[in-house]
């Protein structure tokens, strides 16, 4: 991570980290088969969108990448937590793809949160 300001990511994931773990936690917990989990969802998602907006604010070199790590840190933050509270392993393969997929979705979430950063930085100079 040469070109990665690894404090810019690392607050941008913890930002994200934040609101993810207590809305996924309620999410899969309290308010499971209720209409508030679909609210829940929402929060974790905003939440990766949340972490690439931190990670780019100081508006680093490469500001879109970084954000994009930090939404991905997000998700895998979140998802360790979740596995390991869990300790459902049962099927490995399907495990090991929605990672992926859902690390690539949270990296988008986390790019996008990054551009609102940087047109915001760019407004104000």
């Amino acid at each position: 991570m040469g070109a990665f300001d690894r404090r810019s990511i690392l607050v941008g994931a913890f930002n994200g980290l934040f609101f993810a773990l207590p809305a996924a936690i309620l999410q899969r917990t309290v308010f499971s088969g209720t209409a508030l989990a679909g609210v829940m969802l929402a929060i974790v998602f905003f939440a990766g969108a949340l972490a690439g907006y931190a990670a780019a604010r100081p508006l680093p070199p490469r500001a879109l990448p970084h954000g994009a790590a930090a939404g991905a840190i997000t998700f895998l933050g979140a998802e360790i937590v979740y596995l390991i509270a869990t300790r459902d392993f049962t099927n490995p393969l399907g495990l090991i793809l929605s990672i992926v997929l859902f690390a690539l979705v949270f990296a988008s979430l986390g790019t996008i949160g990054a551009m609102i950063a940087v047109s915001r930085g760019a407004r104000t100079k």
